[in-house]
């Protein structure tokens, strides 16, 4: 009988280890998946839409349809509005994204890289594409 227990303690030994060699595999499994999808190439467009989408609906149609309505929108449908530049974009709004410049300019020349919005019917806030031109090394 003792021999039983000895073999049965030493089983859920084996399967405590199999269980930690096992997660300790998917920790460092996820651990480079995520070093493969977070590159700083990544990051950079990433900050960057999300800056983009915010200027465009929150900061520039607010004060296109203040001066005047949806219908001056629409001449710019096919060449698009006026550049805006990364450094536009760190500055506007009282400088809200300015804890965004080290990273942006670590990789990109704010003075190069540029969007250009295109606004699409109905021409509503949320109503347009953008195009990207970056000038950037990653």
């Amino acid at each position: 009988m003792a021999r039983a227990r000895k073999k049965r303690g030493g089983e859920a030994e084996r399967i405590t280890i199999i269980v930690v060699i096992i997660i300790a595999m998917l920790v460092v499994a996820a651990a480079i998946a995520i070093q493969l999808f977070n590159t700083p190439e990544r990051s950079v467009k990433s900050k960057i839409e999300n800056i983009a989408s915010d200027y465009y609906e929150n900061y520039f149609y607010k004060k296109i349809v203040k001066n005047g309505t949806t219908d001056v929108i629409g001449k710019y449908k096919e060449t698009g509005f006026a550049r805006v530049y990364f450094r536009q974009f760190l500055l506007y709004d009282n400088e809200k994204y300015a804890s965004e410049a080290p990273l942006i300019k670590k990789y990109c020349d704010e003075n190069s890289s540029f969007v250009i919005f295109y606004p699409d019917p109905p021409y509503g806030q949320t109503n347009y594409h953008v195009e990207y031109n970056y000038s950037c090394e990653f």
